[in-house]
């Protein structure tokens, strides 16, 4: 097997390249113009064109436990064996920090972002649209925020799996309320970063962020967006890399989705359906059947409630004691998925 650029250059000084945090063409420069059999370390150090605080963020950076690190899994994938849809990307990052199942970042990936601050009908449908591309064998790539994100790495959770592109460090998770979330990606996915160990959460490492998520990803879905929302910058990265961008539209009353309404009347693809965007991804859906086919609490707590007398959703709200929104997320989801069927008087189950 060909030595890796990664195994070339060692971790230590990945670390310390990525602390430094170079603009691209000193990025671009540097790699082509350092010589073989030198201390790459030492060379990036003596590099005539490092400023005085890059040189102070690589001597912070050493201070990470990188061996302890290593010997939990995290690994440094540069040049080749970074995935090929970051390679072609304009400004690829030179390197990515990865714990986990690496080989996730080269299957077909859909990216699902939104708000923090998400109604319950946006993470239901967060949550199936991610459990529908799992089922497909589609790595499910988000942010690992609260609200869409979290509900889309569980959804996919469920049946598949999922990376999280994190802003900050691969040892310092954040939010800190996500460990265990982070953990089972860990487990069964994957976790990735554009930084060195030990960087903390700045606001604008999350904007580098949201590219890594769109360029990982071969589309783009948006849940739930506000009108002011990170989730926007990930939305315009990916138009910019030639990604399609899909939309879910939500309750017109909610001030949570004027982003995202704002984004298909300047012609972003409107999306009720997961199997729309496997369509459209050239990818075939998985197939269901009774056997294996399994449902959130939410689902079935409204199977069991629905029959052949038609319910409206203040009837099932009522009945089940479910919140409002998240049985109205439930039900969108449900309808399209062929297990409801709605008329003028309410909602039938029908299988």
């Amino acid at each position: 097997m060909a030595t890796t650029r990664a195994e070339t250059h060692g971790v230590e000084f990945w670390q310390a390249f990525l602390a430094a945090n170079l603009t691209p063409r000193d990025r671009a420069d540097f790699l082509e113009g350092l010589p073989s059999g030198i201390d790459p370390v030492a060379a990036l150090y003596s590099w005539h064109r490092l400023r005085p605080e890059q040189r102070d963020r690589m001597r912070l950076a050493q201070q990470a436990p990188l061996a302890r690190l290593m010997d939990e899994g995290v690994k440094v994938l540069a040049g080749a064996d970074l995935p090929i849809q970051l390679t072609a990307l304009p400004n690829p990052p030179a390197a990515i920090f990865a714990q986990g199942d690496s080989d996730v970042l080269r299957r077909p990936a859909v990216g699902i972002v939104g708000t923090r601050k998400a109604s319950s009908y946006g993470l239901a449908c967060a949550r199936k649209f991610a459990e529908a591309f799992a089922k497909a064998g589609i790595t499910v790539v988000s942010g690992g925020a609260l609200g869409i994100d979290a509900a889309a790495h569980r959804g996919a959770l469920d049946f598949g799996t999922t990376a999280a592109v994190l802003g900050t460090g691969i040892d310092r998770l954040y939010p800190s309320t996500h460990k265990e979330l982070f953990a089972e990606i860990r487990a069964k996915g994957c976790l990735v970063s554009q930084f060195a160990c030990g960087t903390h959460s700045l606001p604008e490492n999350f904007l580098h962020r949201n590219t890594v998520i769109a360029g990982l990803s071969l589309a783009l879905v948006l849940i739930e967006c506000p009108m002011k929302s990170g989730a926007l910058s990930t939305a315009t990265a990916a138009l910019d890399m030639g990604r399609e961008l899909f939309v879910v539209p939500g309750p017109v009353h909610l001030e949570s989705f004027r982003g995202s309404h704002l984004l298909i009347r300047e012609g972003a693809t409107l999306v009720d359906h997961p199997g729309l965007v496997i369509e459209a991804l050239g990818l075939e859906p998985a197939v269901e059947t009774a056997s294996t086919t399994e449902h959130d609490p939410v689902t079935k707590r409204l199977l069991e409630t629905l029959g052949a007398e038609p319910l409206t959703g203040e009837h099932l709200v009522n009945r089940t004691g479910l919140d409002a929104a998240e049985v109205l997320g439930a039900l969108t989801m449900m309808e399209v998925e062929g297990l409801v069927r709605r008329d003028a008087a309410g909602y039938i189950r029908v299988r």
